[in-house]
């Protein structure tokens, strides 16, 4: 071999491994989960991740809402799971829907159930509950973006005009236990 054939090695290798479906896998290897359990992934691989976790626990999965980006869903897998397409940067209507669909879902949950909550990059854009009007969130959104606020600087605004973010989600899922992947 020569190194241009061991770059290519190392980056394939790389690749492969930071693939979504192989590190939803593992973490559910990882872990113990009980026979039934419900879903909700979030972010840009949110329907990958979300796919993986279905390949991985088939029929266990008993319920589960999917919000990504548009185009980056292949259609439906299970008529248990729900998938919204939404919008990013920029939240939209869709974003809200699927937030609501997944909160109704959370609500649903009780001591028995676990929540298996799948997070991926561009989550943050994509599940939203507004504390404010919509028009507002997106205005304010784009102000971020135009100002060159990076995501950090824009979470921390997020979370405070969302009925979602910064952990409210969770208190929602009470008293549920959630086991979450986050890839980012």
């Amino acid at each position: 071999m020569n190194i241009r054939d061991d770059a290519q090695l190392i980056i394939k290798e790389a690749i492969d491994r930071a693939m979504p479906d192989k590190a939803v896998k593992a973490a559910l290897g990882s872990v113990s989960l009980p026979h039934k359990v419900k879903l909700v992934a979030i972010g840009k691989a949110g329907y990958q991740m979300a796919r993986a976790a279905y390949d991985h626990l088939g029929s266990r999965i008993e319920k589960g809402v999917i919000i990504t980006k548009y185009g980056h869903s292949a259609g439906s897998f299970s008529e248990d799971i729900a998938i919204y397409e939404a919008g990013h940067p920029v939240p939209d209507d869709n974003s809200v829907r699927g937030a609501e669909a997944a909160l109704s879902l959370a609500h649903s949950l009780t001591q028995k159930d676990t929540l298996i909550f799948l997070v991926s990059g561009g989550g943050s854009a994509l599940f939203e509950k507004p504390l404010v009007p919509g028009g507002e969130l997106q205005d304010i959104t784009n102000q971020l973006l135009a100002s060159g606020a990076d995501i950090v600087e824009m979470n921390t605004i997020r979370k405070r005009l969302s009925a979602v973010k910064g952990g409210r989600f969770a208190l929602h899922c009470r008293p549920a236990p959630v086991f979450s992947v986050v890839l980012s």
